[in-house]
């Protein structure tokens, strides 16, 4: 439903020409990861890095009553860890812990080709880590979300 509403606002915005720019922000909705009931199951989200557009900015938010400083990311695509350290300080509204981190497009391509993708946050309170894509096929909405803004189209 997300993604719908983002195209269909990306549609608006370019019909009605009112955008702000010459190009249209490439902005993606954002994701859970694969979770358990019981389990903190944070959200990722992309943006294409307007600055020097040779990269995205992903966020990730934890919704919890407990504020959570997050202070890395470090994705494990098919056993090889990509750490990334984040680039403001946590940010956080209401009960949504907030952090970002920027990746070069080289990193999605190993992304894309992954058969089995962990997301490791860590945080003051400890790691938290949580599929994005099993071994097994099972893809996370997060996982779906890189696709849809790397290649422009979601996975068979």
């Amino acid at each position: 439903m997300k993604l719908q509403f983002a195209l269909i606002s990306s549609i608006a915005c370019l019909t009605l020409a009112g955008c702000a720019g010459s190009y249209p922000e490439r902005v993606v909705t954002k994701g859970p990861l694969i979770c358990e009931a019981n389990e903190i199951c944070p959200e990722l989200a992309m943006r294409w890095n307007e600055e020097d557009r040779n990269g995205f900015k992903i966020t990730a938010e934890i919704n919890n009553s407990n504020k959570y400083d997050i202070k890395q990311f470090v994705f494990l695509v098919d056993g090889q860890p990509y750490a990334y350290s984040t680039i403001n300080p946590t940010q956080y509204t209401g009960t949504v812990s907030a952090n970002s981190i920027n990746v070069p497009v080289s990193f999605l391509n190993s992304f894309r080709s992954g058969k089995e993708i962990t997301l490791k946050l860590v945080t003051d309170k400890g790691d938290i880590e949580r599929p994005i894509l099993k071994a097994n096929g099972q893809q996370s909405s997060a996982y779906l979300t890189f696709l849809k803004g790397y290649t422009g189209k979601l996975a068979q």
